[in-house]
């Protein structure tokens, strides 16, 4: 059976590939937004408790029964934080990935009709924000292909990339077998890479936990937006240092029900400022990307 995560300690090493962004920009910036509200776990839904991690109740333990108050920090980024983190790349006129679960799509059609105007990349991540470690092949192919079909009907949009995040060992097999150009579920690199798997190349566009909002609902973690700002700073001064003589991708992944907060929000847009204000930065969305690639470093 082929591995399709396999573990590779020596990829580009001290020859990465001499690749130039497009406009002759040196770093690319692609800012991720994951919206998996309303397809987290929920007992509404069938499921024996309310899903509590990443949110801003960090450390309870699950209990077999409704959390209101997880499922009502949830809520706030699909009411709340979603939109004002859209008003914030509008006022900025920089793009970004969407990582979509298909049920919170569903739930929530006029923040799809939205992310569309905006004219953001829709990528997959999931039916559902669930754990899919365990699920069977069978059943975790209908969840990729309803989570493709309603990224469609709801945004017009064919998905080119994938991202689950919590997934199984047949995942990357199975978004091979839906055609998809690249998925992320990956954090061992800095730059893309292909991997040769089923008799083709597969793009992989790693992403990170690093530059993270999710941190503020980790222990140790982001206390403050503070944390944040200084997180992102360093990883962009050194990239951006890097970029001089190499070609380098910066990743920052949000949640709407995280950095969708005012004073967060806040944060974000410094470091958007603060990124804009250096020649040669490119703020663009994961499948341009892996076009761009394809094109100037083909496997």
């Amino acid at each position: 059976m082929t591995d399709h995560y396999p573990r590779i300690m020596n990829l580009y090493g001290q020859q990465p590939p001499v690749v130039q962004w497009p406009d002759d920009n040196q770093l690319a910036i692609n800012l991720v937004l994951n919206y998996e509200e309303g397809s987290e776990l929920c007992p509404l839904d069938g499921d024996p408790y309310s899903e509590q991690w990443l949110t801003d109740l960090p450390g309870i333990q699950p209990r077999n029964s409704r959390h209101y108050s997880c499922e009502s920090l949830f809520s706030y980024g699909a009411r709340s934080g979603g939109w004002r983190i859209l008003n914030l790349l509008k006022e900025t006129g920089v793009t970004a990935t969407v990582f979509a679960c298909g049920l919170a799509l569903e739930r929530n059609p006029e923040l799809a009709e939205a992310f569309t105007q905006a004219d953001l990349e829709i990528a997959g991540h999931g039916w559902r924000w669930i754990d899919y470690s365990e699920f069977s092949p069978e059943i975790e192919k209908i969840h990729i292909q309803k989570t493709l079909d309603s990224i469609f009907n709801l945004t017009g949009q064919k998905a080119e990339g994938w991202y689950t995040g919590r997934k199984s060992p047949h995942t990357r097999a199975l978004v091979i077998q839906a055609g998809l150009l690249y998925d992320s579920d990956a954090y061992d690199d800095d730059l893309p890479y292909y991997l040769l798997l089923d008799n083709r190349f597969h793009m992989v566009i790693p992403y990170t936990l690093v530059c993270n909002d999710c941190r503020y609902s980790m222990s140790p973690g982001w206390n403050s937006p503070e944390d944040a700002w200084f997180t992102m700073k360093a990883t962009f001064d050194s990239l951006y240092r890097e970029s001089k003589s190499q070609p380098r991708m910066m990743t920052v992944g949000l949640h709407t029900r995280l950095s969708g907060h005012p004073g967060r929000a806040d944060t974000l847009k410094r470091f958007i400022d603060y990124a804009q204000h250096h020649k040669g930065v490119w703020f663009c969305q994961r499948r341009q990307i892996a076009h761009h690639w394809r094109k100037v470093s083909p496997p």
